[in-house]
């Protein structure tokens, strides 16, 4: 019976990377090798951790002896790659709107937000949405802190002293 269970047993992508990281960190003569691999995943059983090995070098030998045909690639630099592969992900359906629209500031919130401010200074966003502004998450603090700045500045240009040799289109100054 277990031989039979060992056959059949299904393999994910994920056990399937991390039975070859595992591999690599337990070489072959390493005390209790499949047991410490099936610790490792936590899904299968040291005789089914040693079998996927058995088949695995078969189908190695198999490949090398040209039994069996490599996949032909599109893009050969994705199967030469170094860089450790990642789980598919599978397409994920949208539905109804991809994020809630932001609600929009209360004065109240403003003024809380001002409070906290002065009192932790800019950049401790969470102790002012945690003290202060206590309907808003510091994420939310930042990214009005961020607009609140930006406001400013913009203020602050408009009242600077206009120059003749601030960019402007001449002829439109001076036509007739």
């Amino acid at each position: 019976m277990v031989d039979f269970e060992v056959e059949n047993s299904r393999w994910t992508w994920v056990e399937d990377k991390q039975f070859e990281n595992s591999l690599v960190e337990f070489p072959e003569n390493f005390p209790n090798r499949w047991a410490k691999i099936a610790a490792r995943l936590g899904t299968k059983s040291a005789a089914e951790v040693e079998r996927h090995y058995a088949v695995l070098l078969d189908d190695v030998t198999a490949i090398e002896a040209g039994l069996i045909q490599s996949p032909e690639y599109a893009d050969t630099s994705l199967s030469r790659s170094t860089k450790p592969q990642k789980c598919p992900k599978p397409e994920k359906k949208q539905i109804g709107p991809q994020r809630k629209a932001g609600r929009p500031w209360t004065e109240e919130e403003h003024r809380l937000f001002l409070q906290g401010l002065e009192k932790y200074g800019k950049g401790d966003w969470k102790s002012i949405s945690r003290y202060f502004v206590l309907t808003r998450n510091a994420t939310q603090v930042a990214s009005h802190a961020q607009k609140h700045y930006e406001r400013q500045e913009k203020e602050e240009q408009n009242k600077r002293r206009r120059s003749i040799f601030d960019k402007a289109n001449v002829s439109d100054k001076f036509a007739v």
